[in-house]
């Protein structure tokens, strides 16, 4: 009859397994730590970049249609209100746009509204129907981006263009047509009754604790006041 002989563990070879096992669980869980990581900063940056780019397509969507000052068939707003009514510590734009066709009909066609800072940190868009009666018991309001602590707006008016040049004492003498080649912060005054060529918002936003500048620029299609190259 053949005995087997029983082989056992040293404890050597046992603290030497528990070692490789050990360190064979740190890779592994480190390595999902990191891709974890990497995934929860992924999300916050598309997170980001998804509320950027919606404001982005929004504002485009408001300045593609804003009413030109010279329709005579529309109430034409635009300027800069520097109050802030309680409302906002900053100064806000009032202006009337074509919204469109809207599940609303209250909504649809021509509307006036305006962009502003709330006391919340809330950039928003309020919205009349300056069509009906009464358009104050008709407001809509949107937010179209939280956590923003600062708005500022620049706005320019291009160089006339040579049939409407004027000469240097006129120009200082009429307050109510703004300054050529020029722009203003956050000053738009309502007796200018036009729009300028190009509008800039700026805007501070809380991102993770940190401050963050953001511009946005916009070109104004409808304005009567284009960009005017002259032929050298």
């Amino acid at each position: 009859m053949i005995k087997l002989k029983k082989c056992y563990l040293t404890l050597l070879e046992t603290l030497i397994a528990l070692s490789l096992l050990t360190l064979l669980l740190t890779i592994i869980f480190g390595f999902f730590r990191q891709m974890s990581t990497l995934s929860m900063l992924t999300e916050v940056k598309q997170s980001e970049a998804f509320k950027l780019r919606y404001l982005e397509s929004r504002l485009a969507f408001f300045f593609e249609r804003v009413v030109n000052e010279n329709k005579t068939s529309s109430d034409f707003y635009f300027y800069i209100d520097p109050t802030t009514n309680g409302q906002s510590l900053f100064p806000s734009l009032v202006f009337t746009f074509d919204n469109g066709v809207r599940a609303n009909p209250n909504f649809s066609g021509e509307v006036l509204s305006r962009l502003y800072l709330d006391r919340n940190h809330h950039l928003c868009m309020a919205t009349w129907p300056i069509h009906l009666q009464e358009p104050a018991l008709f407001m809509q309001k949107e937010v179209l981006m939280t956590g923003v602590q600062k708005l500022a707006f620049a706005l320019y008016q291009p160089p006339e263009k040579a049939n409407q040049q004027r000469d240097v004492a006129e120009v200082n003498v009429d307050p109510n047509r703004p300054l050529a080649n020029h722009w203003y912060q956050n000053e738009w005054p309502m007796a200018f009754a036009q729009m300028p060529a190009i509008i800039k918002i700026y805007l501070t936003v809380q991102e993770n604790k940190e401050n963050k500048e953001y511009e946005f620029g916009f070109v104004l299609p409808a304005s009567e006041s284009y960009i005017y190259y002259p032929p050298n």
